[in-house]
């Protein structure tokens, strides 16, 4: 079956077992987050940049929105995902739209790689949660070059706001392993994370609800997957006194997601429905409710976990381990579980990606949540002047390094190395990268984006070497100017923009 699609053509562009729900307004019932569309662009990560991915054989990954919030399933021993977000749900859904057809990921590390176990467009990357609003606890240590906040600078720009600032890579020289230096990549105030990784799950643990049992991920299908999805924050691992997981002080239980493709509007909505409360969890498996423990392998709820959380940060406050990374645990010692569990109220960051077709161990990421303002390179909301003398700076003080001057900087063992001065990801700072400033979409620098700027978008499109000020046209930093462009291009022409 094939599903028909419309294509925009050039010439058209114009707390005990419980605790008491919480009172939201009928309005409130879920938070839901856009990301801007057309935006896909591969970031390669490797050494060297020789590994290989082909956009036309495997999808690349783009996010379509985030929505979550407290949920009731109508029968949540039968269908978690059968139900309605409500104000005084026992558990939370989060749903993940992504465009075409994505399917779940198959194992990537070096030892087993088979990325398209399940199909030819797998997904990767990470869903990071701050459920506490408080950016100062939480966090990973032991590899932040694989999350958000290692890099969302690939993507041409910085985040403002304390959440970000101080915390984003702005090269890989920022990854030095030492926790107290800036920037604080290790810390991005996450609690829990849905991770989609390969080696989570295995073979007997899909249920095909719609598909033909071939364990490929088709159009049309629906899948249920129980596994290890949902993982609290791994920074503090070392100082929780939970038991039960696969290494001291983890909370990674047992959770379903499901995997559903949609063949009329081709997109691919991946859900996680996981109890908020041990009172959830028990209404799942048709139990009566277990006191919280701190064991992930039984009755696992958020809750539980955050209060893990309290009474971990307390122990430590009496007897400190002298560990640097402690701090990502103590701001616990005086919170309230329970005020925490309105999902409507996290933030949330997204970095989602492809598998290379040929190379295990890394990642090609494709599009991240939210979005940095390409050129913003100094983080300060906007793209500006000072952004292009930054970039400057940086081509007159490494210009030569390679032994030739020439105005560039080629940045070395691209692309796992990579700086944000980079704005467009190709490996070189130069004169592109400081053009890239002004911006996206006006040619001709009259402050907007109107039909002369088309006709110089047509001159541009399908050029293979972007010349003069065709780059302006790359709306997605990938080095081409084609279809997605032209449909970025068309919101361009329509009114402002987030980028």
């Amino acid at each position: 079956m094939l599903c028909a699609h419309i294509t925009i053509a050039i010439a058209l562009v114009m707390v005990a077992l419980d605790v008491s729900p919480l009172q939201a307004q009928p309005s409130d019932l879920s938070q839901l987050l856009t990301d801007p569309p057309y935006d896909v662009a591969p970031r390669p990560t490797d050494p060297g940049e020789i590994g290989l991915y082909d956009p036309d054989l495997h999808h690349l990954v783009e996010l379509v929105s985030i929505e979550t919030g407290r949920w009731t399933p109508n029968n949540p021993q039968v269908d978690l995902f059968d139900g309605s977000f409500t104000a005084g749900g026992v558990f939370f859904r989060l749903d993940v739209t992504v465009d075409g057809l994505i399917n779940p990921p198959g194992p990537n590390d070096f030892s087993s790689f088979d990325p398209f176990r399940y199909g030819q467009h797998p997904v990767y990357g990470f869903i990071e949660i701050d459920m506490d609003d408080d950016f100062e606890s939480g966090g990973e240590v032991d590899a932040p070059e694989f999350r958000f906040l290692g890099n969302v600078a690939r993507f041409g720009g910085l985040l403002g706001g304390d959440a970000f600032h101080d915390r984003q890579a702005a090269s890989d020289s920022d990854f030095d392993g030492n926790f107290s230096t800036k920037p604080y990549v290790e810390r991005h105030g996450e609690e829990f994370h849905l991770a989609f990784l390969g080696g989570l799950f295995g073979d007997a643990d899909v249920i095909e609800i719609a598909g033909d049992g071939d364990l490929d991920f088709e159009i049309d299908e629906e899948w249920i997957i129980d596994g290890e999805w949902f993982h609290r924050a791994h920074g503090f691992e070392p100082f929780s006194i939970a038991a039960g997981g696969t290494v001291p002080g983890e909370y990674a239980p047992e959770s379903t997601v499901r995997f559903a493709h949609d063949c009329t509007s081709d997109q691919t909505l991946i859900s996680l429905v996981f109890p908020l409360t041990n009172g959830g969890a028990a209404a799942q498996h048709g139990m009566q409710p277990e006191p919280m423990n701190h064991n992930p392998s039984d009755q696992a709820s958020v809750n539980e976990a955050l209060r893990d959380l309290v009474i971990s940060a307390e122990v430590v406050e009496l007897f400190p381990t002298g560990m640097p990374d402690e701090i990502l645990i103590l701001p616990w010692d005086d919170k309230t579980p329970g005020q925490y569990l309105d999902a409507t109220e996290w933030r949330m960051t997204a970095l989602l990606g492809s598998a290379y077709t040929n190379l295990g161990g890394y990642f090609v990421w494709t599009d991240v949540y939210p979005n940095p303002i390409r050129g913003d390179v100094n983080g300060e909301y906007g793209a500006s002047e000072d952004d292009a003398d930054e970039i400057n700076s940086e081509i007159s003080e490494h210009d030569g390094d390679d032994g030739t001057f020439d105005g560039m900087v080629v940045l070395s063992n691209f692309a796992e190395g990579f700086s944000v001065f980079d704005t467009n990801h190709d490996g070189v700072i130069g004169p592109v990268d400081v053009l890239l400033v002004s911006d996206v979409g006006d040619g001709d620098d009259d402050g907007d984006v109107d039909l002369s700027d088309f006709a110089q978008f047509q001159r541009c499109f399908g050029e293979l070497e972007l010349l003069g000020d065709c780059p302006l046209f790359d709306l997605n930093a990938d080095q081409t100017i084609d279809q997605n462009d032209a449909e970025w291009f068309a919101n361009v022409l329509t009114g402002p923009m987030d980028y």
